[in-house]
């Protein structure tokens, strides 16, 4: 309970103040300074967190926390593993919210929604041509598309070109028809193709790392969202043979009578599915939409009306397959499907155009320039043998210059040389100037973040409170559970010691072994305490005492006998507990309680308190704790600072 609330103290959103009195120094906690920027900064967050507000109190909570994080380093626990990566791999996270364009990745999100809303169906036919081809290998690819393009629009079918044509193998199965797809589902270069195209239009060529492309668009439709199956298939794969087929389709349609006379589909998948994933879990698919299953089956998945039906057996290139209808949803809203969006685009090139935004900014910001002479001696020294990986620059004759430079640092020419041969064939051509242009732009958008990134504390002051609020909690959580939580839980002796000591603050209730005798006459008090004295001390007092009340059967005179404790009834609180005899009311009734036994309080049994002991025992280490770091560790509080900060809180 403490760890979390200790750790939401000191753990909230990011407040600014004047920059004068941010950077003085409040005080000094161990010999650590505290400026007057980190406790207000703190102070307002604990407002926000609607904790008691009075600065001078909050003063001293603070230093409090400020001893036990000086305690946790004097222990050396901002030097485990454990710590270094928890702190480093929120740094790391944090950070990309500063190393990136917001600007154009939100764009970039926006648009790629934009596009999920829309599904497209396409054919194309792919000429292929290696990005690494020669010019003259690459114009003579070009070309052939363009025929072909041309041959499709002046009235040629598309399939059978594509068919006669196409160098994508899955072309003999679909005659180049993909289906329909949605976002991310195909290379960028293509996916930006079919998304400007109009419904019916055949594209220019197209170039992917594959080749060139002719596409068209055959149509548009809004998105469909997701569904859950479940499905019984019978395989029949391209290349089987006739029999073989025969068989499956005889078998599916049997099976499908028998779904129809209506035994249980998940028994019938488990039994008789080919599909053996799915068939275990009695033929039940994960959640998919468009694109992400072959056109066939999502289509005939997609077209069932309700949950709960099914389809006839339908032919796949795989197989035949009975499809039931289990659930489906919607597309969703832009915030619903922004954290898959995100994750997408940081597998896509879409990333890197983030990326290059922000090193473009960064470049402009630090003052980016190449040194001309240096850049022109790599060109004319670069060969296919360097681009490729099988040799290495000449050392003796790279001038000792500087490559390129931005704020304070600089890149030697032999450093670019060696970054290169480091890195191998990541580039892929033979030009040498594109070579050296891109391995620039990676290696500066490499270091030029890398040093962004290095001086995130120093540049965004939120960013450094932040990265200092987590680590003091971080700290604050390790040596809290070290210094109580764990010995709480773990110190079973002195957690007896502790129940010893304080037994006597958890006490039953007194109480008394009595019989009451009760007569539901109001105002017979001294009738009734004159029957008491006359029988009481006769052996059969009482029975002789219910025969005189209780002459016509009724029950004018109660005697209950029993215990009551401290709290049982108002009534009897009243009197004094001790052995013998008191008159009093008991519900306006004359009684007579006659006491045998006074129970006295004694100490409950641990399993009883366990709980309170335990919070007890939290409470005293706490205490113990604190008093003790008082005692170890050094506080001085500048006091002016201090009345500055009050008079500047109580003007805002």
């Amino acid at each position: 309970m403490k760890a979390g609330s200790s750790l939401l103290i000191f753990m909230l959103p990011v407040i600014c103040l004047t920059q004068d009195l941010s950077d003085k120094m409040l005080m000094t906690v161990a010999g650590k300074a505290v400026s007057a920027g980190e406790f207000i900064r703190m102070y307002k967050k604990s407002n926000v967190a609607e904790i008691p507000s009075n600065i001078d109190d909050y003063l001293q909570q603070y230093i409090i926390f400020k001893l036990k994080v000086a305690d946790a380093i004097s222990e050396g626990l901002d030097t485990t593993k454990a710590f270094r990566n928890e702190f480093n791999g929120y740094r790391n996270q944090l950070a990309q919210n500063y190393l990136t364009d917001t600007g154009v990745r939100e764009k970039l999100l926006q648009e790629t929604y934009k596009r999920s809303l829309t599904e497209i169906n396409a054919r194309h036919i792919l000429i292929n041509c290696s990005p690494s081809a020669k010019p003259e290998d690459t114009l003579t690819a070009w070309q052939k598309a363009a025929d072909i393009k041309e041959r499709i629009i002046t009235g040629e079918s598309f399939e059978q070109v594509a068919r006669a044509t196409s160098d994508d193998p899955s072309v003999k199965i679909n005659g180049g028809n993909l289906g329909y797809f949605t976002v991310f589902q195909m290379i960028m270069p293509f996916e930006d193709a079919v998304y400007n195209l109009k419904t019916g239009a055949i594209s220019n060529p197209v170039r992917t790392p594959f080749g060139y492309h002719i596409i068209q668009v055959t149509d548009k439709r809004p998105a469909r969202g997701k569904i859950l199956v479940a499905h019984i298939m019978k395989a029949a794969p391209p290349g089987i043979g006739e029999d073989e087929a025969k068989k499956a389709e005889e078998t599916i349609k049997l099976i499908y009578k028998e779904v129809q006379e209506g035994a249980s589909f998940s028994e019938l998948a488990r039994k008789y599915s080919d599909h053996k994933e799915s068939a275990a879990n009695g033929g039940n698919m994960n959640w998919f939409g468009t694109g992400e299953i072959i056109s066939e089956f999502t289509e005939a998945a997609f077209s069932i009306p309700n949950a709960g039906q099914y389809t006839k057996p339908i032919r796949t290139p795989y197989g035949w397959h009975i499809i039931k209808l289990l659930d489906r949803r919607p597309h969703g809203s832009f915030e619903q499907t922004r954290s898959y969006l995100e994750s997408k685009i940081n597998q896509s090139h879409l990333n890197s155009l983030s990326k290059k935004s922000f090193t473009d900014k960064l470049k402009a910001e630090y003052k980016f320039r190449i040194n001309q002479p240096a850049y022109r001696w790599l060109v004319n020294n670069t060969d296919t043998l360097i681009i490729r990986g099988q040799a290495k620059y000449k050392r003796e004759y790279m001038p000792s210059a500087n490559l390129y430079s931005f704020a304070d640092q600089r890149f030697t020419v032999k450093e670019f040389a060696a970054y290169i041969e480091r890195r191998g064939l990541m580039i892929i051509t033979d030009d040498p100037v594109s070579f050296v242009n891109q391995s620039i732009e990676t290696c500066v958008s490499d270091q030029i973040i890398k040093y962004e990134n290095s001086i995130l504390e120093t540049k965004y002051p939120d960013f450094r409170y932040l990265m200092k609020e987590f680590h003091d909690g971080i700290l604050l959580f390790e040596i809290s559970g070290k210094k109580v939580w764990n010995r709480v839980t773990e110190d079973s002796a002195g957690l007896k010691l502790y129940y010893e000591q304080h037994k006597h603050d958890c006490l039953t209730r007194k109480g008394i072994e009595a019989k009451i005798y009760t007569l539901k006459s109001p105002g017979k008090e001294k009738k009734l305490l004159t029957t008491y004295r006359k029988y009481s001390r006769k052996k059969e007092g009482n029975e002789l005492m219910l025969a005189k009340f209780n002459s016509n059967n009724d029950s004018v005179l109660v005697i209950t006998e029993g215990q009551w404790f401290t709290g049982d009834n108002p009534e009897l609180d009243k009197i004094e507990w001790i052995r013998g005899m008191q008159s009093c009311t008991i519900n306006r009734y004359p009684s007579i309680v006659e006491i045998s036994r006074v129970i006295e309080p004694e100490p409950l049994p641990f399993k009883e308190v366990a709980g309170d002991m335990l919070m007890g025992y939290q409470d005293y280490l706490e205490s113990e704790w604190i008093r003790q770091l008082k005692n170890k560790y050094a506080v001085s509080v500048d006091d002016q600072v201090f009345l500055e900060i009050k008079k500047s809180l109580n003007n805002e």
